[in-house]
């Protein structure tokens, strides 16, 4: 995969990790980074929270989860996984960590109860403005 800076690497998934082991390793995918951003905002007293949603033209549609900042009274969008700023952002959750947000624990959709499924197929399409 593509590094957007040196020395970090965006990669597959990689289970169990917060945000020192992602510093560490120097690599890690959406949610590590995620995790990241938002756990060094909250270093700086900056009110933050992931998000975990889909995105327009992702590369492998799948779940993904970037992170938002409270900064000058709104909420702003950081997803160090893209290389430029894009739009096209379904909101499924938010949360204060990974854990608030995390969909497949153990066979389960949420703490609610355990979904199966044999087949998904998720896309994302823009539509043209009615002005």
């Amino acid at each position: 995969m593509n590094s957007r800076q040196p020395g970090i690497q965006v990669r597959r998934e990689r289970r169990n990790t917060d945000a020192l082991d992602t510093l560490a390793a120097g690599s890690g995918v959406c949610r590590d980074f995620a995790n990241v951003g938002a756990a060094l905002c909250r270093a700086l007293h900056i009110p933050a929270r992931m998000v975990v949603g889909f995105l327009h033209q992702l590369d492998h549609m799948d779940m993904h989860e970037w992170f938002e900042a409270w900064i000058g009274g709104r909420w702003y969008t950081f997803d160090a996984t893209q290389s430029e700023r894009r739009g096209g952002r379904i909101v499924i959750a938010y949360g204060r960590d990974a854990a608030d947000v995390a969909f497949r624990r153990r066979g389960f959709l949420s703490n609610y109860g355990p979904l199966e499924v044999s087949d998904m197929k998720v896309a994302v399409h823009c539509l043209a403005r009615d002005d």
